[in-house]
């Protein structure tokens, strides 16, 4: 497939919330809108095809999920990250932030902890607030020569031997700051987690968008000393531009943690 990445594409006027919002947010229309990250760009033609076939019968009542989603889903992580995923460890959900905030309510109570890294995407902070829960901030460090972001680990163990700690909400690879996590900070992180029996919330949804040489995603429930307290949120939004369809998905491979997510979705 071919994509006419340097063909302008207007999209004034669409009900994008990226171009036809800025009045609404920064009080004028001449700005260039970085601001909302989607990308100005066609989807793949399959996409647009698939949508127009689907949209041709004329009743759009309520949805299953088919069977190819899910077998699309595994087939994508075990050729593209070497993750072998269970078909029963998918949940499918409307949006990674709404996932975040069934997360805070599933798995921990109100007033209890949840460990966020600064700076981070907003919806970090506000799932955990709106909830209920208490924010506890384990802050990145940056190198002020390099300008690259690390882990302060050593905080992150105060953090997580808080007798209220419960979660740690991981973003992989980092939003904003664009880290991709080495294997050996990622082993680092899971140590302290497992010893202090936090379940890892992690944020993977920029996984497929890497593009500095020689780095590689490597998913947090992926890892052996993890994979039984871990949840994964991914979509397909970034990788395929397609943000508006609401492909979000959650792995679970732990069977009460999923039951504890699909309750804590349910009441949202």
């Amino acid at each position: 497939m071919t994509v006419p990445f340097d063909q302008p594409l207007n999209r004034e006027n669409t009900r994008s919330v990226k171009f036809d919002a800025r009045k609404a947010v920064f009080g004028r229309e001449d700005v260039i809108p970085a601001w909302v990250a989607d990308m100005d760009f066609p989807v793949p033609a399959a996409i647009t095809k698939a949508l127009s076939e689907r949209a041709a019968h004329p009743v759009y009542g309520y949805t299953l999920f088919p069977e190819s989603l899910y077998q699309s889903i595994m087939d994508w992580f075990s050729e593209r990250h070497s993750w072998n995923i269970q078909r029963e460890w998918i949940l499918m959900a409307p949006g990674v932030v709404p996932s975040l905030h069934a997360a805070c309510m599933a798995y921990a109570r109100p007033g209890e902890g949840v460990i966020v890294q600064p700076p981070v995407y907003p919806p970090f902070f506000s799932s955990v607030r709106l909830s209920g829960r208490a924010l506890i901030e384990n802050p990145l460090i940056r190198d002020e020569q390099t300008g690259h972001y690390r882990m302060d680990l050593d905080h992150l163990e105060i953090c997580a031997a808080r007798a209220d700690a419960r979660l740690l909400m991981l973003c992989s690879p980092h939003n904003p700051v664009g880290r991709i996590w080495s294997e050996q900070e990622l082993e680092a992180v899971l140590d302290i987690a497992r010893r202090h029996d936090l379940i890892v919330i992690s944020d993977e949804i920029h996984c497929d968008l890497i593009l500095e040489e020689g780095k590689t995603h490597i998913p947090a429930g992926r890892e052996a000393n993890l994979a039984e307290n871990s949840v994964t949120l991914m979509a397909a939004s970034k990788t395929f531009n397609i943000a508006g369809l609401g492909t979000s998905f959650a792995i679970i491979p732990n069977r009460q943690l999923r039951q504890a997510f699909t309750n804590a979705a349910a009441g949202i």
